[in-house]
């Protein structure tokens, strides 16, 4: 496995950022979302998000 530390890095953030969601998907895409919202915010960046067409592969259909 290749490693670097800015992989590291990456690994321990989301780590924490999922920990603090609790183990929750939805949780840690809120967090996420508010992290780069602050983040744009700061840096006076502007920032679109997409609207997904269709559901999720992992959702129920019957």
């Amino acid at each position: 496995m290749y490693t670097s530390e800015l992989l590291e890095e990456k690994y321990r953030a989301q780590k924490k950022i999922l920990a603090k969601a609790g183990g929750s998907q939805e949780k840690y895409f809120e967090i996420v979302t508010e992290l780069a919202n602050e983040l744009y915010k700061e840096k006076g960046w502007n920032l679109v998000f997409s609207k997904r067409n269709g559901g999720y592969e992992n959702q129920n259909t019957s």
